[in-house]
């Protein structure tokens, strides 16, 4: 029984690491770009860890990479004004 839970805990992590590549990605991008444009700084800062991608509302770019550069601009934008 427990092999059985830990087997579908796994496939579920890796289903959705797959299926948050390209929102990763964008996340990723966007959080460099606003955190550089922010700060001031040429540097590329460390990115935090991409978080779950959220479901979408009616307004969000129907590309998740998309998704992700809007997510993680604002995100590098508050950060690096810290």
């Amino acid at each position: 029984m427990n092999k059985k839970i830990i087997v579908v805990l796994a496939l579920l992590l890796l289903i959705s690491s797959v299926y948050a590549s390209g929102f990763c990605n964008g996340f990723e991008k966007g959080y460099i770009t606003g955190f550089k444009q922010s700060s001031g700084s040429s540097f590329d800062p460390f990115t935090p860890f991409c978080p779950f991608q959220p479901f979408k509302d009616f307004n969000d770019p129907e590309s998740d990479f998309e998704h992700g550069y809007i997510i993680g601009y604002e995100k590098g934008i508050a950060d690096g004004r810290k």
